[in-house]
């Protein structure tokens, strides 16, 4: 695997939510079987020392080196611990001498924490006292090495660290179980990349040169989430994965492509870098090295054309000053749908994570293929309009509701009357969405396709008296506990976009099928920790509407950690004179991390309005894009 420009693939949320991205490491020899290199439960020489290398992929180098400040720490099982620690140098190395582990008690639990564009990472390993009978262990730290912790523990490697007491749970038999049940797991990939099949993943020496080993952990994408313990491995050079749990893990071979195509992988990754190398510098959306990563007369993301969509990204607050980072790339074949491909060119559906100003912001994907000159060239990802989905919880006024939110907007204006969406736990003829004629994501009708009365059609949303159906419906499809329990992921959405009037005779101007990765969290998963609290409006946005001005909005952060602050919304109604209906207007600010308070501007209602309803919408997305509403 390749980190990206600083804030690179997240391989761990410290404390919190883990998603291991493509994990890399690296070619090179290594001693034999696991079985043999993992050893007995002896004591260790008092001549013991210990080294390795940690690594994501590209090395995670020390303070010496710069910009990743990697400090590994080694706690031992005596209570209370002991630790010692060292920094890894410019190629990941680290090494504890004989000295530092004298009087300390195996087994150990390694710990690095590193530093990506200023975002905290840890990722932990394990050496037991036979691999210190020698005199002396190699010991790798990666995304596998703590992916193997986490499965025997049932928990964030991370958490097992800090709790410790793992005394029992780090025997020399269940390291060998869990690296040898990992290592079959990966054996199609293992031999695509001509790397032995016996090959020991917690003591393989290696170096970071994209061949070999490396080549095979590049290929690889891993996604945990701590709060379902759901695990799914992607291989990244095909988006083909499996699943499985902490307690469950995935037991079937994770396919290989037909072709090894792990260099594309890493040439495209490398393109990314560069372009996130050249937004940190603030180019114009017109800058003729900005506009080279793409291709300008093909390309469409969401409807926008290049020229509006750059407009976009080089104005972001969140990119002017701070930082745009692309991680966690995967490679899958272009859709069908997709015309505007070169003959014979080679491409892909890229699919990768957005990090925006050191925060996770989406998951997302862009076609790309190799032009004329050997160039990676953009198109964006080819969709006439914004369709997406993502998991919601919310807490209003206390109570917690969970669902499914679609996000369908017609950012390209092609005239877009209504959608419908099928996929797991949803209406048999699919949820109804239509454009209301105010702008915006289109609302989730109360009934099915055959409710659709243009922009007359009833809400969900105003059909309900109380309840969290009332309370997040708009964009969200509310699940129970039951649903979601019900749904495997990861699962695919299909999105059809209609321009017509009639549901049972209409066409479809365009068909998508979203990915979902992460559930929604049930009721015994979520709890208050996720949600923002204690919001205050100074003066009350009501207020303001028929006048106008400034309303500031403060409010204390969620104490569970992981979570990251990305929007407020205020929204308001006006029964203005001689309507019909009330006007309706959406005030975004977009947040960054650590931010507890922001100031928003509100336009005055025209005169004579009064105020119709409204609210407040405050959101915070997880590692793995799970949205965090809360609505005072």
């Amino acid at each position: 695997m390749q980190i990206p420009n600083l804030a690179a693939r997240a391989l761990a949320w410290a404390a919190a939510s883990l998603t291991v991205a493509a994990l890399a490491g690296c070619g090179g020899g290594g001693g034999g079987g696991i079985a043999s290199a993992i050893g007995g439960g002896s004591t260790p020489t008092a001549a013991a020392a210990l080294s390795g290398v940690a690594a994501t992929g590209a090395p995670i180098t020390g303070g010496g080196s710069g910009t990743m400040n990697g400090v590994v720490t080694l706690k031992d099982s005596s209570s209370p611990a002991k630790t010692v620690n060292t920094a890894t140098d410019s190629t990941g190395h680290y090494a504890f001498t004989s000295a530092q582990l004298q009087g300390l008690t195996p087994p150990f639990m390694l710990q690095i924490q590193y530093k990506l564009g200023g975002v905290g990472y840890s990722l932990a390993s394990a050496a037991t006292a036979a691999d210190l009978s020698s005199g002396s262990a190699t010991i790798d730290i990666t995304p596998l090495t703590d992916l193997v912790i986490a499965n025997l523990g049932h928990q964030l490697a991370a958490t097992i660290f800090a709790n410790g007491n793992y005394a029992s749970l780090l025997t020399p038999a269940a390291l060998s179980a869990g690296v040898s049940a990992l290592d079959k797991e990966l054996q199609p990939i293992l031999q695509q990349q001509g790397v032995s099949g016996s090959v020991d993943l917690l003591h393989q020496a290696f170096t970071a040169n994209g061949t070999g080993l490396d080549a095979v952990l590049d290929s690889l994408h891993v996604t945990i989430d701590p709060s379902t313990g759901s695990e799914i491995l992607t291989n990244t050079t095909t988006g083909q994965s499996v699943s499985g749990t902490w307690s469950n893990p995935p037991s079937t071979p994770l396919p290989a492509g037909s072709t090894n195509n792990v260099s594309d992988l890493q040439a495209i990754t490398t393109t990314f870098n560069n372009l996130s190398t050249l937004l940190a510098t603030a180019p114009s959306a017109t800058s003729s090295a900005l506009l080279s990563y793409f291709d300008p007369a093909n390309f469409l993301h969401d409807g926008q054309t290049l020229s509006a969509f750059l407009q976009n990204v080089t104005t972001q607050p969140k990119v002017v000053g701070g930082a745009l980072t692309f991680s966690d790339i995967e490679l899958l074949p272009v859709p069908a749908r997709v015309t505007t491909v070169p003959n014979g060119a080679t491409a892909y559906k890229v699919v990768f994570t957005v990090l925006e100003d050191l925060e996770p912001n989406s998951r997302t994907s862009f076609i790309v293929y190799k032009g004329a000159q050997g160039s990676w060239l953009i198109l964006g990802n080819q969709k006439v309009a914004r369709a997406a989905i993502m998991s919601t919880n919310a807490s209003v006024t206390g109570a917690l509701c969970s669902g499914l939110d679609v996000e369908i907007n017609d950012k390209g204006a092609i005239g877009l009357t209504y959608a419908v969406v099928t996929g797991p736990q949803l209406p048999a003829g699919g949820a109804l969405y239509f454009a209301t004629g105010n702008g915006g994501p289109m609302q989730l009708a109360a009934g099915g396709p055959g409710t659709y009365t243009g922009t007359a059609t009833q809400t969900l949303q105003s059909t309900m008296a109380s309840g969290c159906s009332q309370s997040i419906a708009g964009q969200v499809v509310p699940f129970s506990d039951t649903q979601i329990s019900a749904i495997s992921v990861p699962t695919a959405y299909t999105i059809k976009l209609y321009t017509g009037s009639s549901p049972a005779t209409d066409t479809p101007v365009a068909t998508y099928q979203p990915t979902l990765t992460a559930l929604p969290l049930t009721s015994s998963q979520a709890s208050a920790a996720d949600f923002a609290s204690g919001i205050t409006a100074t003066p009350s946005p009501k207020s303001l509407l028929t006048n106008g001005g400034s309303s500031t909005v403060a409010w204390s952060a969620p104490s569970a950690s992981g979570l990251y602050a990305n929007n407020l919304l205020l929204y308001g109604c006006a029964n203005v004179p001689g309507g019909t209906s009330p006007q309706c207007g959406n005030y975004n600010v977009q947040l960054v991390p650590g931010q507890v308070s922001a100031t928003v501007s509100i336009q005055a209602a025209p005169s004579g309005s009064t105020f119709a309803g409204g609210g407040m919408q405050l959101t915070y997305l997880d590692s793995l894009f799970r949205q965090y509403w809360t609505s005072p």
